[in-house]
């Protein structure tokens, strides 16, 4: 039977708990979905021995060794190649969602559907005041730029799989930057002409917290990846620089840090996005 919705999370290394508790809210959902990890090579032996009792549990759960190269966004077109489902979703996996997530998302029409999200700090039941976000339709037919368009939508996102086919998938060429998946790949797809749905609830949860994740990276090259970001989609090299610099601020640190330094930082502003690495983007993932 064709699962209603495939769920990729790609992996290189997670604290078990954490990866635990995505996976399980993945293969639980209350829509029939499939999940599919495509974990690196060299993943941890207790990372291995955990999925491999949990595929033994659910078998809705499939695992997959990454090819090479094997970065962040190569492991997540390859979840797409796989991926048996006509809308596919991402989930980072140190992040977990609400059981009800894909069921809100599948009736809605659109090649792009999205939630708000919930913060969290690590224990991943503390609650990051300050840095949680609703999603509207209203707010986001406001804004006056595919730019600004892709920089409003979060995670969770369901995606039609012919909608990324038609966008190429994540652009590998850019490399592991945090913003690949829920920006740079929304901006593409926005410029193919995707269409949009948002659920105006908080179905995706996200763990802030330090370690190695793409945010607290070399902040350097994260900047220049995100010129390559900026140049591809066509902004003006004047405007570069002073785009740069908003978003660079989140850059190796994580996200409680900055909002702490900044206690009037929103995480509904223009500045916060490109501070996700899916896990690749924020975690252990690369």
């Amino acid at each position: 039977m064709t699962p209603a919705a495939t769920i990729i999370i790609p992996l290189k290394r997670q604290r078990d708990a954490w990866l635990e508790q995505c996976v399980l809210s993945a293969v639980d959902q209350s829509a029939p979905c499939e999940t599919l990890v495509v974990r690196a090579a060299d993943a941890p032996p207790s990372n291995l021995a955990l999925l491999e009792r949990l595929a033994q549990e659910w078998g809705n759960l499939r695992l997959m060794v990454a090819e090479q190269p094997s970065s962040f966004p190569a492991k997540i077109n390859q979840g797409i190649r796989y991926a048996r489902a006509e809308r596919i979703g991402l989930l980072l996996s140190d992040d977990w969602l609400d059981r009800e997530a894909v069921a809100h998302c599948l009736p809605i029409d659109a090649d792009i559907v999205c939630t708000g999200h919930t913060a969290y700090y690590a224990d991943g039941v503390t609650v990051l005041q300050g840095a949680s976000k609703t999603l509207t339709m209203r707010d986001y037919l406001k804004l006056p730029t595919l730019e600004a368009k892709a920089n409003y939508l979060e995670h969770f996102f369901l995606f039609r799989r012919a909608a990324l086919s038609e966008a190429g998938g994540l652009d590998e060429t850019i490399g592991n930057f945090p913003g690949i998946d829920d920006y740079d790949l929304i901006w593409t797809l926005l410029e193919h002409g995707a269409t949009v749905g948002i659920v105006e609830h908080r179905l995706y949860n996200y763990r802030d917290h330090d370690g190695e994740r793409l945010t607290l990276a070399d902040p350097v090259q994260a900047a220049r990846n995100l010129e390559k970001i900026l140049r591809k989609h066509g902004i003006a090299e004047s405007e570069i620089p002073a785009m740069v610099r908003a978003k660079s601020r989140w850059f190796g640190k994580p996200l409680y840090e900055v909002l702490a330094a900044e206690p009037k930082a929103m995480t509904g502003s223009t500045q916060t996005k490109g501070l996700r690495q899916p896990h690749g983007t924020k975690s252990q993932d690369s």
